[in-house]
């Protein structure tokens, strides 16, 4: 019966967001709705509207929230202050060199700014525009340029910070350093296995190599890129020796964005600042609220004991943890291509965590695991948000973005599938600190 009705809820919200509600009312409604199908008359009758309102706002009542507005306060800074510039050449300068340079260096400074943003969106926004025109312009076809830029642009939320990895923790209930240093070797693991596939595609269609840079150029690159490579160092650093947590982190970073900007390179003024203050308020205010809404969505299932129905039904189909993950992966796979990631995480978290609890499977390395496997939908139709973005910014035909995008998410898929099969390079890093 449970499952029955939560499958009825399911096809409400996809119903919903069809219609064009708004994704967090989408949320809140089907939760409203599965609590009052849930409840017996009696209780209905002594139901009060207010207790909703109550759950909602304890759902965004987080410290741990906080990180969320911080960080994509600090990408937007950075992007604004002219930083990507600087990391692309410094990029430049350390593999521009090999073949198909250009591809490598867009990998590689994408996972460079990655330590900065948290989102593949900002990522993209920040680095994409400029490592299209870049790559176009010595001879790289605009549909592969896409490509490389667009899959490259999902590690951000892979290595720390990462804003979906916060929505995680807070609806899991697990550490948020821990799923930040979970993130390390994988987003590493993420650019080697990409920048695999732009050789191979470069020498297959004979893309340029990249002049040699000498000495002095490197070093004047280097000092020119100093300041922003230290942002993911200080962040990340900071996580790891414990002097600050994640959420101070973000702060620390969000200081240190406008301290660069504003004051070392002189590159943003105080009225820039202010509107991308504002952007930023209205852009965590939409996430929150969904994470809210999500918060009230979880404990009604928890009500319905969906999650705890569901776990036994899984657990029916096989006892072996590593079967029923490669189920759950094939499935958020699927998701991926119709439902948003962010959307995904608010709905499937409080589902699945005690699922895979239930069988013994560390909830930081899922985590991680789901983080990744969602992303991978944003390079996907029909909504890949990140795939649309780049054909409509680049002025390229849908189609040949989406053919080129193919073998660069077959890659992912394989990173995918080797930390799967090594969960230590996810837990590894956590573990030992």
């Amino acid at each position: 019966m449970e499952l029955i009705v939560f499958l009825v809820l399911i096809a409400l919200m996809v119903i919903l967001m069809l219609l064009r509600v708004p994704v967090a009312y989408a949320i809140g409604l089907t939760a409203v709705a599965g609590f009052l199908i849930y409840v017996s008359g009696a209780q209905a009758r002594h139901f009060r509207v207010g207790l909703i309102a109550q759950r909602i706002v304890a759902g965004a009542n987080s410290f741990t929230l906080l990180a969320i507005p911080l960080f994509l306060f600090a990408g937007k800074v950075m992007n604004e202050g002219g930083v990507t510039d600087r990391i692309f050449h410094f990029a430049g300068s350390l593999v521009g060199r090999l073949k198909g340079g250009l591809g490598h260096v867009n990998v590689v400074a994408s996972l460079i700014f990655s330590g900065m943003s948290g989102a593949a969106v900002a990522d993209m926004a920040g680095m994409g525009v400029l490592e299209i025109k870049a790559m176009r312009d010595v001879g790289y076809d605009g549909a592969f340029s896409c490509a490389v830029t667009g899959s490259s642009a999902i590690i951000g939320p892979i290595v720390p910070p990462s804003i979906p990895m916060v929505v995680y923790s807070v609806l899991a209930g697990v550490s948020t350093g821990k799923l930040f240093l979970g993130g390390i070797i994988p987003g590493v693991l993420m650019s080697l296995l990409l920048m695999v596939m732009v050789s191979i595609i470069s020498r297959k269609r004979g893309y340029p190599t990249g002049h040699m840079m000498t000495f002095r150029e490197r070093i004047v690159s280097l000092i020119r890129a100093l300041l922003p490579l230290m942002a993911p160092i200080i962040i990340v650093g900071g996580i790891w020796s414990g002097i600050f947590t994640p959420t101070e982190a973000a702060c620390v970073g969000a200081l240190y964005a406008i301290g660069i900007s504003l004051i070392g390179y002189r590159s943003i003024g105080l009225w820039k600042l202010w509107k991308v203050a504002q952007e930023t308020a209205i852009d965590s205010a939409a996430i929150i609220l969904m994470l809210a809404c999500a918060s009230y969505y979880s404990a009604v299932l928890s009500l319905m004991r969906v999650p705890h129905t569901l776990a036994d039904q899984i657990v029916m189909l096989s006892t072996n943890p590593l079967v029923i993950l490669i189920i759950i992966n094939i499935f958020l796979l699927l998701i991926g291509f119709f439902i948003p990631a962010m959307v995904s995480i608010n709905i499937f978290t409080p589902i699945l965590v005690p699922v895979i609890t239930q069988l013994g499977i560390d909830p930081v390395f899922f985590g991680v695991i789901m983080v990744l496997n969602l992303m991978i939908g944003m390079l996907t139709p029909p909504f890949g948000i990140v795939l649309f973005t780049l054909a409509k910014v680049s002025d390229e035909p849908t189609e040949h973005v989406i053919r080129e995008m193919w073998p660069f998410i077959g890659i992912l898929v394989v990173a995918l599938a080797i930390l799967i099969a090594f969960p230590q390079l996810v837990t590894f890093i956590p573990d030992h600190l």
